[in-house]
């Protein structure tokens, strides 16, 4: 087994994931020496983690590191691989959800082993980044590489954060990230539209916030508890006329929300009829 106690840990590209990682490594007691802006930033010190240095260098932290995380935009996640120079010792690793192993292809080639630790998980921006202990709790990593010994490394790293672990290879990543996304940031688009909609009724923001809430949080709870079935309202209750008069309604004056409201129905529709000979349950409400 892997003694990953002699792991010196280093971040290229010290934004919130980064932030986040090294504050609750640091608290499981491995050893996150520091980290390091591509852009040659000065990090603020007060955002690393005790015992954590901010490197000016890149090639310094590359040296006092065995296990780097390029946790810099996706789409500079090749380009920063290509621009430094790997050892053999290095064990290096991004945290893209979408991005696949080709992109640390570099690396490879200069005998460092590579992998992809995505924490499955949406991280907002805090005040201080002391505030993301206990992020990872009961959070889901996917973990892609081809080398055992990496992948031991990873899920281990995910069991001492209190979190889990499932394997991707590269052909899963699109899927799955497109899966997250619709959980998280399209819920959260939705949840913002849905919350213009209230005040067009007159609700105050506040009032939408609050009356939101709890729809939201007893939806949330109701799939998780019963699955698809829980479905309600007007398309699970084939209520053509209120489903046409919504249609109607948005026609003449949110035009640009008429798509998503159609595209969603259809789906819903579509969830009834594959859930049609399921039992119906009383304990679940109609909204």
């Amino acid at each position: 087994m892997i003694d990953i106690s002699s792991l010196r840990i280093g971040f290229i590209g010290y934004g919130k994931t980064a932030q986040a990682l090294a504050w609750n490594f640091n608290e499981v007691e491995l050893n996150v020496v520091g980290a390091s802006n591509e852009s040659h930033s000065k990090i603020n010190e007060n955002t690393l983690p005790q015992g954590s240095s901010n490197f000016d260098s890149l090639s310094d932290l590359l040296d006092a590191s065995n296990l780097v995380f390029l946790t810099c935009p996706d789409d500079s996640i090749a380009s920063l691989c290509e621009s430094l120079n790997w050892k053999e010792s290095h064990m290096v690793i991004h945290c893209s959800g979408t991005m696949d192993s080709t992109t640390l292809s570099h690396a490879e080639s200069q005998g460092a082993q590579t992998g992809i630790f995505h924490p499955l998980q949406t991280v907002s921006h805090t005040l201080h980044p002391e505030s993301y202990l206990g992020l990872f709790t009961n959070v889901t990593f996917g973990i892609t590489s081809k080398h055992d010994g990496i992948t031991e490394i990873l899920e281990r790293m995910a069991n001492l954060l209190d979190g889990s672990w499932v394997s991707l290879n590269d052909d899963a990543k699109t899927p799955y990230h497109i899966g997250a996304i619709m959980a998280c940031g399209h819920v959260t688009t939705l949840l913002d539209l849905s919350s213009s909609l209230m005040t067009k009724a007159g609700l105050s923001k506040l009032e939408s916030s609050e009356a939101l809430r709890t729809i939201v949080n007893k939806t949330i709870d109701n799939y998780f508890t019963y699955g698809p079935i829980s479905l309600t309202g007007p398309a699970a209750r084939h209520d053509k006329d209120t489903v046409l008069n919504h249609i109607n309604w948005l026609r003449e004056n949110h035009p640009e929300i008429l798509e998503t409201y159609t595209n969603l129905t259809r789906h819903s529709t579509q969830i009834v009829t594959r859930e049609s000979e399921t039992n119906y349950i009383p304990e679940l409400e109609d909204k």
